[in-house]
């Protein structure tokens, strides 16, 4: 079931419940101060788990020197489960241990914020935020939407204080990697961050896309969706992608009867169409049929393996658009809401630049351009030439040792 409206998060939750925490920050802050960092123990830790950007540094680390000590710290028993399963030595993030570890750690990295590991023991370490993805969207302190304190934004003083309290935050990272210089001022604009802090070393998260052949590429991440996905064997898969909308009803769910039309566009192009909302939008999407499958990050933690065995995916404001871009399939984007989204959470790329001067405002549109691109041979080559333009917009380095880069920039600074 989806969770009740009290239940779900928004940013004004968490901002609130960032402020209620201010005292245990200055503790923690004050006790980590006292314990020397080792620089040859790093700490990982990511919303998704054990997956994401920071087990493919974790990997590359361990390849570059074996003396390294590198702990994950994990969230639950089932991530505690497949640390013991990859053979890596793990902490639960909140115990004593994990503060223990966090506050001696000489390298921290995390995927999402300082929550990945023990938000507490932060102070001295050298912290690596290898952010999920590349910025479609306004992130952190240049988002009206992600400052949000819900009742308490009629008080200037709550606004002021979160406000300073990302900032003071994220000045603490060393290292932000990005995929392109494109990149950089936003990634610098969110976090409060100078450009020596982000550094256009690739994202390690993406390396999967680059490994190998296309058709090696293609190869696996078929083999990887239809071991995990009934009935896709053979079968054209689109994904679709949407993106969070901080709590607010998903104005991208289709209706009864626009599922039941994408139900007979599958079943007459031998297609699946895989649902892939974020984690905190898994709700709004119940309809399940053997042309509808839902794939949350639950079933499949990351989403990088598997994009090269998609034919075609349908997004709105994912920074999933730059990383499937790679594969050279077709894109489609569904924004009914872009002026209220535009406004409301903000965008730092022009959108029709992104999309290719089209999107649609309902799933029908989208119907009909997937119909278009079966019929008309050079919709379909606009469509991939515009994923072209974007791949090379948003990717500088291609070579698939981005997880590589970033760890000997840190076993450097480290070791200055």
């Amino acid at each position: 079931m989806p969770p009740s409206p009290a239940a779900r998060f928004t940013f004004a939750k968490g901002n609130a419940a960032k402020l209620a925490a201010l005292p245990r920050y200055a503790v923690g802050s004050v006790r980590s101060r006292f314990v020397r960092r080792d620089p040859r123990l790093w700490v990982f830790g990511s919303a998704f788990g054990l997956a994401d950007g920071a087990l493919a540094l974790l990997r590359a680390a361990r390849r570059i020197d074996p003396e390294l000590r590198l702990v994950w710290l994990v969230g639950n028993a089932e991530q505690a489960r497949r640390a013991r399963a990859l053979g890596l030595e793990s902490a639960a993030k909140d115990s004593s241990a994990g503060f223990d570890l966090t506050a001696s750690a000489g390298v921290i990295a995390v995927t999402h914020g300082f929550g990945d590991v023990n938000r507490y023991a932060l102070s001295g370490a050298t912290i690596a935020q290898l952010w999920h993805g590349s910025p479609m969207k306004k992130l952190h302190a240049d988002s009206p939407a992600a400052l949000s304190l819900g009742p308490l934004n009629r008080f200037g003083l709550a606004r002021a204080a979160i406000r300073e309290a990302y900032r003071r935050g994220t000045r603490r990272i060393s290292l932000l990697p990005v995929a392109a210089d494109v990149f950089v001022p936003f990634m610098c604009s969110a976090f409060d961050l100078a450009p020596r802090q982000v550094r256009v070393l690739g994202e390690p998260r993406t390396d999967v896309l680059f490994r190998g052949s296309p058709a090696g590429r293609r190869a696996a991440a078929r083999e990887l969706l239809e071991r995990r996905v009934p009935g896709l064997v053979g079968r054209r898969a689109i994904l679709y992608a949407p993106t969070w909308r901080d709590g607010e009803p998903d104005p991208g769910v289709p209706t009864e009867r626009q599922w039941r039309r994408i139900d007979a566009f599958c079943a007459a192009t031998d297609s699946v169409l895989l649902v892939r909302p974020h984690p905190l939008g898994v709700g709004s999407y119940s309809h399940s049929s053997r042309h509808v499958r839902l794939i949350p990050p639950s079933v499949l933690p990351e989403s990088m393996p598997l994009l090269w065995g998609v034919d075609t995916l349908i997004t709105d404001y994912s920074s999933m658009a730059f990383d499937y871009a790679v594969t050279g399939g077709p894109m489609l984007f569904l924004a009914p809401d872009l002026e209220h989204y535009a406004s409301t959470r903000g965008l730092y790329l022009d959108y029709p630049t992104v999309t290719g001067g089209r999107w649609e405002q309902d799933w029908d549109g989208v119907l009909d351009v997937l119909e278009l691109l079966d019929a008309d041979a050079t919709a379909r080559r606009r469509a991939e030439e515009n994923s072209a333009a974007l791949a090379a917009l948003a990717h500088r380095h291609t070579d698939g040792r981005n997880a590589e880069r970033v760890a000997r920039h840190l076993l450097d600074v480290t070791a200055s």
